[in-house]
């Protein structure tokens, strides 16, 4: 079989399409992890991602096959390095925005594996395109990107693509302070930051879809020059998709339940916190980014954010959860110029054994 595959290989770059496509074919089912022959693949790297790149601009059932082929592949960063190429991210990202292509949900997956190479995400940031009708009025790639993620929610944008996959692009993308600084800052096509399109999903049934949002989230709180502009509700007002997924449908006292955010005061009565344990943790732990400021603080407390971490914790199950839910009381309950603190009450209704105390 060895034999048969290194066989295969030098028929990717023939000149007659159909052969290639043939070969490219056979090839597929050795790409997955895990393969015992996906090495031989590996080995050749350089020549056959050249190739499959090629193949990716044929017709739509070659270019399938080419897809596959590197989505699988990419998982391995030395074929991440061989994929970064300007012109070639940028034919994924038309692939992806053009609201007639059947490929563009495959296109989202290798641009997801593509942008786990920094200097992939840092030629995505850059990248430039032309404006797009129906799409965006931008010049920036990234815009259209987003805009397709945004309106193609329910394949509204094209009825063969959910774009989820560009959660985890966008979350790649977040891993960067170039990146960060793209989220917040309002795009020049429509003044609206692109954070504000995208928070709207920490609830979406996709965990693929929300599990990179939030990712995205809890990284531009690593901005803390920012978190006025995160924070206010006239601005991009994030805190409300961080706290929805961490609220259940526990009641709150009335004069507290006012002080909230406005879209937390309106939970139905069969409202469930986020089921993912790692997402769970992320978004409190984008609550405790936003207490390193002073301003991110005094906000906190005056939505009464501490109300929500407290019926969290006494619900949580999660040992590490329910430390960083402590550590987001302390930094909350006490005075700024007063760390003096003995212990944080649960309702008189809750159990005794869900008290959370500070830890010194």
């Amino acid at each position: 079989m060895e034999q048969q595959i290194k066989e295969l290989i030098p028929f990717l770059h023939q000149p007659a399409l159909e052969i290639r496509a043939i070969a490219l074919h056979h090839l597929v089912p050795y790409t997955p992890n895990g393969n015992q022959y996906r090495y031989i693949l590996l080995e050749q790297k350089q020549t056959i991602c050249k190739d499959i790149k090629a193949l990716c601009r044929e017709d739509p059932v070659t270019a399938h096959d080419a897809l596959r082929c590197l989505i699988n592949l990419s998982s391995d960063p030395t074929v991440q390095d061989e994929l970064d190429d300007q012109d070639f991210i940028k034919y994924i990202c038309l692939l992806i925005t053009n609201a007639k292509s059947v490929l563009a949900d495959l296109a989202c997956m290798l641009l997801s594996n593509m942008t786990k190479n920094e200097s992939a995400c840092v030629k995505l940031i850059q990248a430039k395109t032309e404006p797009m009708e129906g799409l965006s009025k931008s010049t920036r790639m990234l815009d259209h990107l987003v805009e397709a993620f945004h309106k193609g929610y329910k394949k509204d944008y094209n009825p063969e693509a959910e774009y989820h996959f560009l959660a985890s692009v966008f979350s790649n993308i977040s891993g960067l302070r170039l990146g960060r600084v793209y989220m917040i800052e309002s795009s020049e096509a429509d003044q609206l930051p692109p954070l504000t399109k995208l928070q709207i999903f920490t609830e979406d049934p996709s965990i693929i879809r929300r599990g990179g949002v939030i990712t995205v989230l809890k990284n531009c709180c690593f901005e803390t020059r920012e978190h006025t502009k995160l924070l206010e509700v006239d601005q991009i007002n994030a805190l409300p998709f961080i706290l929805l997924p961490l609220c259940g449908n526990e009641e709150y006292d009335m004069d507290e339940f006012e002080q909230f955010p406005e879209e937390i005061q309106l939970l139905d009565d069969d409202k469930t916190r986020e089921k993912d344990t790692l997402l769970r943790a992320m978004l409190v732990e984008a609550v405790i980014l936003l207490t390193s400021t002073q301003f991110g603080r005094e906000y906190l407390r005056k939505k009464q954010v501490y109300r929500v971490i407290q019926k969290l914790h006494a619900q949580e199950s999660d040992e590490e959860i329910k430390e960083k839910c402590i550590s987001v009381v302390d930094m909350l309950i006490r005075d700024e110029a007063g760390p003096e603190i003995s212990e944080i009450k649960e309702d008189e209704e809750e159990d005794e054994d869900m008290v959370i105390e500070e830890i010194a």
